[in-house]
């Protein structure tokens, strides 16, 4: 939590303790209960939640949060990007009689993180399950902005049209974000 100067002051300490609170979880009516607010207080929770001095504390605790754990949109855009964009070819090979799966040792940076089980079955071989590739693209579109489906509820042709044209927009900001990361 901020603790410079000014953070807090003009706060109670009951309050300072709510905030505290709240941010370890950001979940209001247990942090009032933590803090020592009586139960049933879910009301003044959010009233504190929405109070001037409280909610800029809390936002100087997200950002200092959000600063160590070194979390950008970038950082999870291009998260994201690695499952939308992993080829199960690169995973895998496929012979006449069975599919081998390639050695961890083999996978890249990139293959890996779009990994989200890896078991050993008995008698079934090696299974290899890859994170929701439709989900991550998804979250790329709405990041992005890319597609708004109220826009094209009702009618299919403009919604293919929409999903068409953000998957092209898509591919060329990948794109860009890749090159950028391979000058690196």
């Amino acid at each position: 939590m901020a603790r410079g100067k000014k953070a807090g002051r003009g706060l109670t300490p009951l309050q300072r303790k709510f905030a505290v609170e709240y941010a370890v979880d950001f979940n209001a009516k247990q942090a009032a209960l933590r803090a020592g607010y009586k139960p049933g207080a879910a009301r003044e929770a959010w009233r504190l939640v929405k109070h001037p001095k409280i909610a800029k504390l809390l936002g100087k605790s997200i950002e200092e949060r959000r600063k160590r754990a070194i979390v950008t949109a970038d950082r999870v855009l291009r998260e994201y990007a690695r499952i939308a964009f992993a080829d199960i070819r690169r995973f895998a090979k496929w012979g006449p009689e069975k599919v081998e799966v390639r050695p961890v040792s083999a996978f890249s940076d990139d293959d890996a993180a779009a990994v989200a089980e890896l078991s050993a079955g008995k008698g079934r071989g090696t299974r290899i399950k890859l994170h929701d590739k439709q989900r991550a693209l998804d979250a790329i579109v709405r990041h992005l902005g890319l597609f708004d489906p109220r826009q094209t509820a009702g009618d299919p042709k403009a919604r293919e049209e929409a999903a068409q044209r953000a998957r092209e927009s898509l591919s060329r900001r990948i794109d860009a974000l890749a090159e950028g990361d391979a000058k690196k």
